[in-house]
Parts: C-alpha cells; structure tokens; sequence
C-alpha cells in the first residue's frame, strides 16, 4: 500500500528534476550499505537504471517539442491570396448573412433548398458547400447533403477562369 505522499508524488506531472531526485534519493539508500539487504540493492540499482532511461526520454521529448515550437515561430505565414470568386471566403459570418438564409429557406420544403444554393452562394461571397454547411448548422438538412454541395465550387472556380482568363506573365518579343 502506497503511502499518501507517495500517491500524491506519481499523480504529479513527471519531469526530469522530480527524477533526479528520486535517482539521488535511491542512490543515497543503495550507498547506505546497512539499511538494505543486497536482493533489495539489486532491485535499487535496477530502478536507477530504469529512471535513467526514463530521464533520457523526458529529455528527447522536451527537445522534441522545443524544436517544434521553433519550428512553428520561424515558419512564414503565408498570406491568404483572394478568392475571386469566393471573396466572403474565410471570413466570419454576419448576422445579416443568416438573416438572408433563413429568409429564403425558411419558407420552403426541404426538397426546394437546393434550387437556392447556388443563388445564396453567389449573393454570400461564399461556396455553395459553406452556405449548405450553415443550413445543415440550422437543423434542416444532414451533412450528406452538404457534401454533395463540395465539388460545385471547383466547377464555379474553372468557370470562372474560362471566363477571365489571368494576364500572361509571358512577355512576346517581336
């Protein structure tokens, strides 16, 4: 049976100074030749060498995570380019936003709500998947649904490029 000190000590968080000292503490009583029997020695200097082991991992996994976090600080935040054709994209919705859902879904059946996507997609600056993804947040639709709504706006983006095809970075010589 575990005294309370010592279940209070293995619920705390273990780290490298909590296991020097617990490597100190059992070294002082392996050291301590009269306290101990020699089987209970071998089972001390086991327990060193395995809080050894567990000092090396806690070291590895601090370096890890210290590198990662440099890592995450030096890494270039590449700004967001426009959505031509989906300018509303990424930003937060408005109230307003969902007041012009609600005000043409509200009234229709389920099985009309696709005739509509399109349409609020275009009116939102939004893709018709994140304007489904919000009628589904409303309880009206599942997210079978919604899915369906996810290649239309590759197919708006290719259209769109069709129809406005980018200025060519290609210089002709004459």
């Amino acid at each position: 049976m575990l005294s309370c000190s010592l279940k209070r000590e293995l619920e705390m968080k273990l780290t490298e100074n909590r296991v020097d000292t617990l490597i100190d503490t059992l070294n002082d009583l392996i050291c301590d030749e009269q306290s101990i029997t020699r089987e209970q020695r071998e089972n001390l200097i086991k327990t060193v060498a395995t809080l050894g082991g567990i000092k090396e991992r806690l070291r590895l996994i601090s370096a890890e995570k210290e590198a990662r976090q440099i890592a995450k600080n030096e890494k270039v935040k590449k700004p967001r380019e426009p959505d031509l054709v989906f300018p509303r994209t990424g930003k937060p919705w408005l109230p307003e936003d969902l007041d012009v859902i609600h005000s043409i879904i509200d009234d229709i059946p389920d099985d009309r709500i696709d005739d509509h996507i399109l349409w609020l997609s275009k009116q939102q600056g939004r893709t018709p998947y994140a304007v489904a993804l919000k009628i589904v947040g409303v309880g009206r639709m599942d997210d079978e649904w919604a899915k369906a709504w996810k290649p239309a706006a590759k197919s708006l983006r290719e259209d769109y490029a069709k129809l406005h095809p980018a200025p060519s970075s290609d210089i002709s010589q004459e």
